[in-house]
């Protein structure tokens, strides 16, 4: 039941309104709203791939949104040449038109999965499997060739349209996103300093702080691509985000309740100081600092807060940090590193082919015309990882489903009392706004959003006149129960691409980068925003690891652990959280006058980092527990300060959580 709850609940909060959100829907609609009215004006064929094309194009920002029209426009453009040069030279040789385009489909997903512009060979993949379902239903050769160059006219005046919607109409510029997600994330922090606070204090966490810095540093990068003058470099925005993440990082670790005269006079103090470095990014000057720092209240985080905004001016005036922005890597090579050392690629492109051969014997023996987006729903729907092409399993499923019944709903009772293209426009638009609405939403339902518009456009919006003909609208519906059937097959029996080994491997990544923050406190300052978003994106991993199919037996003690992935994540959470809570009580160790209790901290920060190392060797899979390794746990001295000591025991909790799980596992195979 609980399961159940927790899906329904992630679900309402994937549909919830968020900044931006609302600006991406009206800028797809007025985009689409064009389109619709241009191909049905002019009766320019196959409308379900324009609006598909208008939906793939519009992206968050306009900076996203040129590269992705103009990676499509490249795509198609080669698509179509790469597919009448096959034609015109194997006509005449079935056998060879189909062994050509298959060849150009698996070179297509390998590169597509290996180089940096795998959206182009994605395009290029799609049409040349669409071409074949062309081919076996139209046998006349000038048909056929007008009908491929109508897919190329369906597919780049879409991207002109929403270029120009996006670039000089409503415009989503970077630069202000960026922005305005610092003014409210500096609002977040400002409102956690405020003693009242205390139930945002409790619900906020290290992954949400991760989250947060993930936000701001993508935003950044396209911020610096979209500059052009280099004025927008010239306040260093590097520092400014920075100086929020960390900000961001250490606002999480704050206590739920707020005490003591001077520490909150500190936190009023701090709030006000963050406002006026508010102000100062809006208007777009240096940072400085308004206020002096207190003396150093009882909580560690406020008082690493205080250091890290009185150290900013100095990190924006320094000459590192003057770093261009536009010039952070150079030009990345074309190809991954391992495309050709790593056979996973290779594998992922025969399975995809193997299934789209599979659907298009299918599609070719039982002369079944309308399923023939059976073969485009094999490699929609193949994504790297089982875990990926499981969830874009169910949502292409769930997507056709609901667009199919709101297809039926429109064609019945809808359709025929309308006789004008306002009409038309009156039942298409709010589907499309639908539509738009979650596909603009996070990664785990956006795809269902598109697939809800292209099933209901398919069916409704292909002809240009009334639909009279249901049992296309069952056939597409088919053909994509039996492409994601097959694909799913394919994918999760013949060398499943698990996820849950590369999930561990982060982990240990994880856990290696918390060794040295309890010896070394700039580390630990520098190194907490980092370990966030290593957290954050290990969660995104679980998320994934969680759908793929479980019936496989473990074999081995690290085999074992993979079934126990969410468990692992959240004890290594946990080790993450008490680990940086130890961190700051170190700091108010080493300060202790007493070096007795300075050299038995030290002892116990020493036995812990030991116990980290081990984690860290059992996550990576180089050593077993059930194997003899000893664990000690140090005592703890009374004499040791209670902060220390709490942090230091909760650290341990999580210590013996992950062994006892480890031998556990170890010994049930």
């Amino acid at each position: 039941m609980s399961g159940k709850t927790d899906t329904l609940s992630g679900l309402m909060q994937a549909l919830m309104p968020y900044p931006g959100r609302s600006n991406h829907v009206l800028r797809a609609l007025v985009s689409c709203t064009a389109v619709v009215i241009i191909s049905q004006s002019l009766q320019v064929p196959l409308l379900a791939l324009s609006l598909i094309t208008v939906f793939f194009v519009t992206q968050t920002n306009v900076v996203v949104t040129k590269l992705t029209g103009l990676f499509f426009i490249l795509g198609s453009t080669a698509a179509i040449a790469v597919s009448l040069l096959i034609l015109k030279i194997t006509w005449d040789v079935p056998f060879l038109r189909i062994m050509a385009a298959f060849s150009v489909f698996f070179a297509s997903v390998f590169l597509m999965r290996t180089s940096r512009i795998g959206v182009i060979f994605f395009v290029v993949a799609i049409v040349a499997i669409y071409t074949q379902s062309l081919v076996d239903s139209t046998p006349d050769a000038d048909l056929l060739v007008r009908g491929i160059l109508w897919v190329w006219v369906a597919v780049n005046y879409p991207i002109a349209v929403t270029l120009l919607v996006n670039t000089l109409l409503m415009p989503a510029e970077p630069h202000k996103q960026l922005m305005a997600a610092i003014d409210r994330q500096l609002a977040l922090v400002i409102r956690q300093l405020d003693p009242a606070a205390a139930n945002a204090r409790r619900t906020d966490d290290a992954n949400r702080a991760g989250s947060d810095a993930q936000s701001l540093y993508r935003l950044l990068r396209y911020a610096a691509m979209r500059d052009t003058t280099g004025e927008f470099n010239d306040n260093n925005p590097l520092a400014l985000v920075t100086m929020v993440c960390e900000l961001r990082a250490a606002s999480c670790q704050l206590p739920e309740y707020l005490t003591g005269e001077h520490n909150v006079t500190s936190a009023r103090r701090l709030q006000e100081a963050l406002r006026h470095v508010q102000a100062m990014a809006h208007g777009g000057q240096p940072l400085t600092t308004a206020t002096d720092a207190p003396a150093d209240s009882e909580y560690p985080p406020l008082n690493l807060m205080w250091r890290i905004l009185h150290a900013a001016p100095q990190q924006q005036d320094s000459s590192g940090a003057k770093a261009d922005s536009r010039q952070a890597a150079a030009a990345a090579p074309f190809l991954i590193d391992d495309a050709f050392s790593n056979p996973r690629y290779v594998i992922f492109a025969l399975k995809t082919l193997l299934s789209a051969v599979l659907c298009y014997l299918f599609y070719t023996a039982t002369d079944w015309a309308g399923i023939h987006t059976i073969m485009l729903s094999c490699l929609i729907v193949a994504q790297p990882g089982l875990g990926n092409t499981q969830r874009k399993i169910i949502l292409r499923f769930t997507g056709a489903a609901i667009g199919s019944l709101l297809a039926l709903i429109a064609i019945v009772f809808i359709t025929p009392h309308v006789d004008s293209l306002f009409g038309l426009l009156g039942i298409v638009l709010p589907i499309l706004a639908i539509s738009s609405w979650i596909s603009a939403g996070p990664e785990r339902i956006s795809y269902a959003g598109i697939q809800i518009m292209f099933t209901f456009s398919l069916a409704v919006l292909e002809s240009f006149g009334p639909v009279v003909n249901l049992t296309e609208v069952r056939d597409r519906l088919v053909g994509i129960i039996l492409g994601i059937a097959v694909a799913g097959i394919v994918h999760a029996t013949i060398s499943p691409e698990r996820e849950g080994e590369i999930m561990l491997s982060r982990l240990a990544k994880l856990i290696d980068s918390l060794k040295n923050w309890l010896h070394s406190p700039a580390e630990h300052q520098q190194g907490r925003t980092p370990a966030f978003m290593a957290l954050t994106e290990c969660e995104d991993l679980a998320a994934r690891v969680a759908l793929e199919p479980s019936w496989r037996s473990a074999e081995g003690t690290h085999d074992a652990l993979l079934q126990k992935g969410h468990e692992i994540l959240n004890i290594v959470k946990n080790m993450l959280i008490e680990t940086d809570k130890l961190a700051f009580s170190m700091g108010k160790v080493a300060a202790d006058p007493s070096s007795e209790i300075r050299q038995q901290a030290m002892a116990i920060v020493s036995q812990y980092e030991r116990n980290l190392a081990l984690i860290q060797r059992i996550l990576s899979g180089d050593a077993d527990p059930v194997a003899g390794d000893d664990v000690v746990y140090p005592p703890l001295a009374p004499a040791l300060p209670a902060p220390f000591r709490e942090s230091a025991l909760a650290l341990e909790e999580s210590q013996r959580h992950f062994f006892d799980l480890a031998i556990d596992r170890g010994a049930a195979v």
